[in-house]
């Protein structure tokens, strides 16, 4: 099968010819699928000929594959794109499926799409190990993971209805935060089947920076747990325009420097809070603007003296750590965000040893 990947590459490298096509990709990988599963993806590619050409015909090697493609002739230095969808109905293991695209010039580009059916019960529970009722997830959150504060992201979770009745998502009886859009494809999920959930993560609407854990309240038909309640995490961090360096701007930007992003407390009696004084020093020239601090842990509390700093100005930033109730090594940490472009966001380390 090694061989045969090269002879697909090659062949599709080459498209049997000079063709002026040129395809972005000519290789997809699905990866992991669920049987019964039905995906798509879209090659998209551009003319980079002299004369306008169009795609003639495109043949499948397995009638488990479908195309989708316009037959107009597209201008030079244009693009267009052709669908391949695959089902995986009645398939198991891996698959390597090859399409070929004959164009005007009669020459043909082999584009390849590959990945696995899954179709037992072990390997399901492998890939959805986090169980809420017969809804089975890849993991046990929804990790949207760091996103500028400006900007929407939008994230694809697989899902599993593991009963052997339809699941139902009743969106409009669910809560979800105004900042965040749910959408479930489908919304009525057949008996052991995958499904896609779709969610797109609003910062601008959340307004503000930090790492943030909120709660869904997901209402299905479910018998066994109608209620699903799914947390989503995020870090957001604000984004900024850097202009180019070579014209000399960056040396006015704001830079923060820190005396010290590394606090041990050494050994603390659980009843005496231990403090920490911290200089905050603006390197730059432009104003530093402390936008915000935020801890990992309550334990911890701070007092800032001033949140604008001007260039070649600093200010004292005095963090109280207390070990009430706590025992054993402790790790926390404070994260100070900034309008330091080149670096925005800082986090300062704390450990103590509680006895």
């Amino acid at each position: 099968m090694r061989h045969l990947s090269i002879v697909f590459i090659f062949l599709s490298f080459f498209g049997y010819g000079q063709s002026s096509i040129r395809f972005q990709e000519t290789v997809h990988r699905f990866g992991d699928l669920i049987e019964n599963e039905e995906v798509s993806h879209t090659f998209t590619f551009l003319n980079q000929g002299i004369d306008s050409v169009g795609i003639t015909s495109v043949k499948a090697s397995c009638d488990c594959v479908v195309t989708a493609y316009s037959r107009e002739k597209i201008a030079p230095n244009t693009s267009d794109s052709i669908t391949i969808s695959f089902n995986a109905s009645n398939r198991s293991g891996a698959f390597h499926k090859l399409i070929h695209v004959v164009s005007g010039e009669n020459i043909s580009t082999a584009l390849q799409i590959t990945g696995y059916v899954i179709n037992s019960v072990k390997d399901i529970i492998s890939i959805f190990p986090a169980h809420y009722g017969n809804l089975f997830l890849p993991y046990k959150l929804f990790n949207m993971g760091s996103i500028w504060h400006h900007k929407r992201v939008e994230k694809e979770f697989k899902i599993y209805n593991n009963s052997d009745s339809v699941m139902t998502f009743l969106m409009d009886s669910s809560r979800i935060p105004d900042f965040i859009q749910l959408r479930i494809m489908p919304d009525t999920l057949p008996p052991k089947s995958i499904g896609t959930l779709l969610l797109n993560y609003d910062p601008v609407r959340r307004a503000d920076l930090g790492f943030f854990r909120d709660g869904l309240d997901i209402i299905t038909t479910d018998f066994e747990m109608p209620l699903k309640q799914i947390s989503v995490v995020a870090t957001i961090e604000e984004y900024f325009e850097v202009r180019s360096a070579s014209r000399g701007d960056s040396v006015n930007y704001p830079k923060l420097e820190l005396s010290d992003e590394n606090i041990d407390f050494g050994k603390s009696s659980a009843d005496h809070p231990k403090f920490h004084t911290l200089s905050l020093y603006n390197g730059g020239v432009d104003v530093l603007n402390i936008r915000t601090i935020k801890s990992n842990c309550e334990c911890v509390d701070w007092d800032l003296k001033k949140e604008n700093i001007p260039g070649g100005d600093s200010t004292i930033l005095m963090i109280k750590f207390d070990p009430l109730n706590r025992k054993g090594r402790q790790f926390k940490n404070i994260t100070l965000f900034t309008n330091d472009p080149l670096n925005s966001t800082r986090v300062i380390s704390l450990k103590a040893q509680i006895p």
